[in-house]
């Protein structure tokens, strides 16, 4: 009993969690997490419901996206010299203020671009911030436990807001889900207060103000993370895995409510159970045994494994329907009970846990890989690039799938991505000579 105590005890998933600073943070992610993926769920949710149109929910997707191309660069350089707590503390109240005009009435839908757009121009300063701070708050040894238990805490609350998106439109109405989610915003912001980062100050005594140094060079700070990504592979391969992943992601968030009313022919409102859930529970999973296990994992083969495997779930995905068809899964229904009748419902939800296990193999050994490769002067201005390389990749696929899925179907373009996410895997397995 006592060695089984000890193996738990020991684990690194725990380990990182009985780390205070680190343990508020996240305890500070699901409240800002929730606020912010609750916001874009509902909006896409009204967007789509008044246009049915793909392209509109692109519209949306785009102003928060163009942000990250014109301002994540910048935002890394300032993050880099600013105190990161700081920072992570005045963007959550921005953002919760930014949710003022949301309240007004039949608020128009270049409105909505606007407001969705400056909210996401704040975020360009957060996500370098909690990236970034992250090696601050756990000793060298846990970082990859610690992104393990960050990005399944992420996708776990974006999992809880678009489950409870619905119902707080529903039970709550417009306004009273706005004011819910400023309130989130502001909770946030008060756990951030209460954080203590040891010995900040003997990193960089300037971090203590929003001043820059007296030798501050913008133009040199930035150039200075190019100059270190073309020496160091590692890293500048974990940016190019996240990229083109996160760009998949924005990609499917445009197809998603389009795939669900035209090919599974299922109640919008059903979304975030069909796809989003068991895509989260599959990250969760990937996440737990990957933080397990962070010490033994080869990060590189990992990623490219991770992105294999979505890209054969994607072009599966809109063939679901045909699968139910054959001969073995109606030999089988007529054995199995009634009650556990396959579907093209459960297909869809086993493929989208499979396709949040493979994403979880590429987001979690590519951001350790870069945080353990940068050093904490570089590490604001390296999400900051990550940030626009993800803005700049995606805009035009973003605008493509949108247009496209409504002129060829959504099917169609989710095929297309899958079998461009196989040939960048299989090209990227030669790259690290594997």
């Amino acid at each position: 009993m006592e060695v089984i105590k000890k193996r738990v005890l020991e684990n690194d998933i725990l380990r990182v969690l009985r780390v205070k600073p680190f343990a508020l943070m996240m305890l500070s992610e699901f409240f800002s997490q929730i606020a912010f993926n609750m916001q874009h769920f509902v909006l896409i949710f009204i967007i789509y419901n008044i246009t049915r149109s793909n392209t509109a929910v692109s519209g949306l997707i785009l102003s928060f996206m163009v942000p990250a191309v014109l301002f994540s660069v910048i935002s890394g350089v300032y993050v880099d010299r600013w105190n990161k707590k700081k920072v992570l503390l005045f963007t959550h109240l921005i953002r919760g203020v930014l949710l003022l005009p949301f309240l007004i009435p039949n608020l128009h839908l270049g409105l909505i671009y606007v407001f969705t757009f400056l909210i996401a121009v704040a975020t360009q300063f957060f996500t370098p911030a909690e990236s970034s701070i992250i090696p601050q708050l756990v000793p060298r040894k846990l970082i990859v436990p610690a992104n393990a238990v960050f990005s399944f805490g992420i996708f776990g609350i974006m999992l809880l807001a678009y489950i409870f998106s619905g119902p707080a439109l529903l039970l709550l109405g417009k306004t009273y889900t706005i004011i819910l989610l400023l309130s989130f915003f502001l909770a946030s912001a008060l756990v951030v207060a209460g954080i203590k980062i040891v010995d900040i100050k003997k990193i960089r005594p300037a971090e203590d103000t929003f001043m820059p140094r007296p030798n501050y060079s913008f133009v040199k700070e930035a150039k200075e993370i190019f100059v270190f990504i073309k020496k160091a592979n590692k890293v500048m391969r974990a940016l190019y895995m996240i990229t083109i992943a996160q760009a998949v992601i924005f990609m499917f968030a445009v197809l998603a409510p389009g795939y669900v009313a035209t090919i599974l022919e299922a109640p919008l409102e059903s979304l975030s159970l069909i796809l989003v859930a068991p895509a989260c529970v599959g990250l969760g999973v990937g996440s737990f045994m990957l933080g397990s296990r962070g010490k033994k994992i080869k990060h590189e083969l990992v990623s490219a494994i991770g992105f294999m495997i979505a890209g054969i779930v994607l072009i599966l995905m809109p063939l679901a329907s045909r699968v139910t068809s054959y001969g073995f899964v109606q030999t089988l229904n007529s054995i199995l009970p009634k009650i556990i009748h396959i579907n093209i419902l459960h297909l869809i939800v086993l493929m989208a846990f499979i396709l949040g296990f493979g994403i979880s193999l590429v987001f979690i050994p590519s951001n350790s890989t870069i945080q353990i490769e940068t050093n904490e002067e570089m590490r604001g201005r390296m999400y900051g690039l990550l940030s626009s390389l993800v803005g700049a990749v995606s805009f035009l696929p973003v605008i493509l799938a949108g247009g496209l899925a409504d002129l060829f179907g959504v099917g169609a373009v989710i095929t297309g991505v899958g079998v461009l996410m196989m040939v960048i895997s299989v090209r990227y397995l030669f790259l690290i000579k594997f």
